[in-house]
């Protein structure tokens, strides 16, 4: 028979070691949602760095080319991935724009990233040389553990889950799909009323400029991260589409 104060510390030791033990990350929805968000939001914003710097030309425009093919080789199959399972997400908050299927909120993605990546290298405000300088610098730390993607702490528990969602066709050029290339414009003529109207409707309203092309114009009404509405417009003319 086991003495029953052995078969106490046993207990206790067992107990104390399997509260010490990390739980396992839960896989749901809405973090995998985030996690796809993330990598794509990464994806326009590293894009925008390799593109900017490289209309610098010279040995920047070279070492660009370098780095952005070894970026692509090893982020390109969960980027894809990312974007199948953000697409598949988004697909009842979406819009028909020029024969094209979009979302306002991976407009809004891919506009934020881009803003993001020229606002950090601000060359605008610089000289030639320290925008080589500038370039260069930021270019060079995206090697060794910063490469992969996967490497992110909001991405990396999630990596595996999406690489199952990898589509056959993939289109890394293209993420987000559903934003189209689009990333935002300046207001058009028809912006502002349809801002006022919406400025009061909810909490943290916001309206986001899609395209301008007058006489054409799109826009989307967002309630904090969550698009509602869109207006396409022609002549000062618009037609909604709740989402």
């Amino acid at each position: 028979m086991i003495n029953q104060k052995y078969l106490y510390l046993f207990i206790s030791s067992a107990l104390f070691v399997g509260g010490c033990a990390t739980p396992p990350t839960t896989i749901d929805a809405n973090s995998l949602e985030i996690a796809a968000t993330k990598v794509l939001s990464e994806t326009v914003y590293h894009s925008t760095l390799f593109s900017t710097c490289a209309e610098l030309g010279g040995d920047t425009e070279l070492d660009v080319i370098d780095i952005q093919q070894d970026w692509l080789n090893e982020n390109s199959k969960l980027i894809a991935a990312a974007d199948s399972y953000y697409s598949q997400k988004n697909s009842n908050n979406t819009f028909t724009y020029n024969g094209k299927t979009l979302a306002p909120a991976a407009i809004r993605l891919a506009r934020e990233a881009r803003t993001s990546a020229i606002n950090e290298l601000a060359l605008a405000q610089r000289s030639p040389v320290n925008k080589q300088k500038t370039c260069q610098f930021r270019i060079a730390q995206i090697s060794g553990s910063n490469l992969p993607l996967a490497n992110n702490p909001t991405i990396a528990p999630y990596a595996a889950e999406l690489l199952t969602h990898l589509p056959l066709d993939i289109k890394v050029a293209d993420a987000p799909q559903l934003a189209g290339g689009l990333i935002g414009t300046a207001p058009g003529a028809t912006y502002y009323s349809i801002a006022k109207a919406h400025e009061n409707s909810c909490p943290a309203a916001s309206t986001l400029s899609i395209t301008n092309e007058w006489p054409n114009e799109a826009y989307a009404n967002f309630c904090a991260e969550k698009a509602t509405e869109v207006l396409t417009c022609e002549w000062g003319k618009c037609v909604s589409k709740k989402l």
